[in-house]
């Protein structure tokens, strides 16, 4: 099975009005592996892979419908997915085909995985106010100064630290 041809990159990277690009929040041509990866599970509709994907990102992006069933079809026309209405939505699945490709490029699904949730943990980081981004980074260095020096009563008291911190900051503005 040859890899899937991808698609040209449309002017979607372009900012409106000041033609600088943005990060893309799915690098170009992950999200048809990403959809493989969760049509692994099972059928799924392409509603419930786009809000699949947000969750990913903790809602700071989702994938239109018009980048999603595009990349669908796509699939569907290599065979590697199928596609069947269960009354108003389609439901998607796998193909035998499919589960081949699957298992076949799953090196390159991870690598898709792993720069996803390293743009997602950009993306959320980035909505962050600078506050925020400049505590978290003095708790970065406070460990990072320890140079690796760790006795299990040292990280259990760090580890206590954090949890109460973390405790006091969800409870804020509720």
């Amino acid at each position: 099975m040859q890899p899937l041809p991808r698609r040209a990159r449309g002017p979607s990277s372009e900012r409106a009005g000041g033609g600088q690009r943005s990060p893309r929040a799915i690098a170009h041509g992950d999200l048809r592996l990403l959809v493989l990866a969760l049509l692994c599970n099972q059928p799924r509709h392409g509603y419930e892979l786009i809000q699949l994907i947000g969750e990913i990102f903790h809602g700071q992006y989702l994938p239109s419908a018009g980048a999603m069933y595009p990349v669908l079809s796509q699939l569907q026309e290599g065979g590697l997915v199928s596609g069947a209405d269960d009354g108003v939505r389609r439901l998607y699945q796998l193909t035998d085909t499919g589960r081949g490709y699957v298992r076949e490029h799953a090196g390159q699904i991870a690598e898709a995985q792993a720069r996803t949730a390293a743009s997602a943990r950009a993306l959320v980081k980035a909505g962050l106010p600078s506050p925020v981004r400049h505590g978290m980074a003095s708790i970065k260095r406070a460990i990072a100064q320890r140079h690796g020096h760790w006795s299990p009563e040292v990280a259990q008291q760090v580890e206590q630290v954090l949890q109460r911190a973390a405790a006091e900051i969800a409870g804020i503005g509720r």
